[in-house]
């Protein structure tokens, strides 16, 4: 079996909760050259269960967008000690106005959670800033 450094050419692997290394191997060949995400691989990460601050961090920072749940994302990187390049990454691309607005949305009591994909961020936020 071959392995390809690439998130559409694996996407049962990144649609599996169980796998984490090769996630992480993946997102970190598309961070650290700088590669851009097409749509289809955009529709894998929105759909990828992550547990771990740095592989949610990467999908935070391919995805790139202002949602609420990409907000935490981006906002958990920011304090990833393991990765200060990835760290300042996220940090850029955030702004208290950011988090405050999906702050709003994510601690609503109406917001319904993706029990593999939301849940495991919200937790790890939690953990890091509502302490």
């Amino acid at each position: 079996m071959d392995f390809s450094l690439s998130i559409q050419h694996n996407e049962g692997l990144f649609l599996n909760k169980m796998i984490t290394f090769e996630k992480r191997k993946i997102l970190q060949h598309y961070f650290e050259n700088k590669l851009t995400i097409n749509d289809q691989e955009k529709l894998i990460l929105e759909r990828c269960p992550a547990s771990e601050i740095e592989t949610i961090s990467l999908i935070g920072i391919l995805l790139s967008h202002r949602t609420p749940i990409n907000t935490f994302r981006l906002r958990i990187g920011s304090v990833f000690k393991s990765d200060e390049v990835l760290a300042q990454a996220c940090q850029k691309m955030v702004s208290p106005k950011d988090i405050t607005m999906a702050e709003e949305i994510l601690f609503d009591w109406q917001y319904e959670y993706d029990e593999d994909i939301e849940i495991p961020i919200v937790d790890q936020y939690i953990s890091l800033f509502k302490k």
